[in-house]
């Protein structure tokens, strides 16, 4: 199993701005990142390239120069969901423009990965030490960086009793440690799933 990390449906994480100096005064350029996996460095070749678009950055390929400018660029969080990818709150950072090189620490702890655990929904079982009792399991992404599979298997059987009477039909949901439904871009998940008699 697998999910973007950068999901404009499932995290509405992919925006923000850039305010860039121009002749007398600054430009914004809003940038969308497309749904994916990304890790800092594409966020930030996104961020250059969508400059170098809009033509408010240049490079001499043969010499590898940027176009340099009065003041530096600022970035514009103004999507708070993005704002915790990067690891900034809402706001325009730096919050002055600078006339030298600067750097900008995060004001938040950053998170490439915002889902950390998950929860194993089914609504054939009756889990008796759970409030909403529909809960099967919980698990990590164990060693699982951005975009490699996470796999889970625990280390004993967890039993639980069963609704009484038939059901038509047998659905289990993934949600992640924010109570959202996980959105796997693999086209398939295996769960195992093992009924006994009641003893």
């Amino acid at each position: 199993m697998s999910e973007y990390n950068i999901d404009s449906t499932q995290f509405w994480n992919n925006t923000f701005k850039i305010e860039v100096p121009t002749t007398a005064t600054t430009s914004t350029i809003s940038i969308t990142l497309t749904d994916g996996i990304y890790a800092y460095a594409d966020i930030n070749r996104s961020i250059q390239t969508a400059l170098v678009n809009a033509g408010a950055w240049s490079i001499q390929r043969w010499r590898n120069w940027s176009t340099y400018y009065d003041s530096s660029p600022r970035i514009i969080i103004d999507n708070a969901y993005f704002g915790k990818v990067v690891g900034l709150t809402t706001g325009i950072n730096p919050s002055a423009s600078a006339t030298v090189a600067s750097a900008q620490l995060s004001n938040i702890i950053p998170q490439i990965e915002p889902s950390s655990s998950y929860v194993v929904r089914c609504n054939l079982f009756k889990n008796e030490y759970v409030a909403s009792g529909d809960i099967l399991s919980a698990f990590d992404r164990g060693d699982a960086s951005v975009g490699q599979l996470i796999s889970y298997k625990p280390s004993q059987y967890a039993w639980m009793s069963c609704h009484h009477g038939s059901r038509s039909s047998l659905t289990n949901s993934i949600f992640n440690q924010n109570d959202q439904k996980v959105k796997f871009r693999d086209p398939s998940v295996s769960i195992m799933l093992l009924l006994r008699p009641k003893k």
